[in-house]
């Protein structure tokens, strides 16, 4: 299949659908093979981070995490927080209040939605 889904080039009614199969497709090239891939529960997390992030211009704690009870319970989302920071991809920062820590995305969080993006660049241009 290789990094070029041309198989899913087809035009019609299936277009808006291939473009998405099509990201998905670019988006799984974009995984280190010598790394661990995240799964859905930390990708989950992680954009929920960083949409936060932008929304509301950088600020959000661990605990605006574990009220998150639709993505599971409070241990799970602390265990996979730490998961994500030991992975690389967040770090948490102490605030005044030593009992709060900031969370910050990393420059691999970063380049892991940049490489995102393009992605669903490339899939809604070909």
């Amino acid at each position: 299949m290789g990094t070029d889904p041309s198989y899913l080039k087809t035009g019609g009614t299936t277009e808006m659908t291939n473009s998405y199969i099509r990201f998905l497709h670019l988006a799984d090239t974009l995984i280190n093979p010598n790394e661990k891939p995240l799964d859905s529960l930390s990708k989950d997390i992680l954009e929920h981070i960083s949409k936060h992030i932008v929304l509301n211009k950088g600020k959000i704690v661990i605990g605006d995490i574990l009220v998150l009870s639709q993505l599971g319970s409070q241990a799970t989302l602390h265990k996979r927080l730490h998961a994500l920071v030991d992975d690389g991809y967040l770090k948490l920062k102490s605030t005044n209040d030593g009992r709060v820590k900031q969370i910050e995305l990393t420059k691999k969080a970063n380049k892991y939605f940049a490489g995102l993006s393009q992605a669903l660049e490339k899939a809604v241009k070909a």
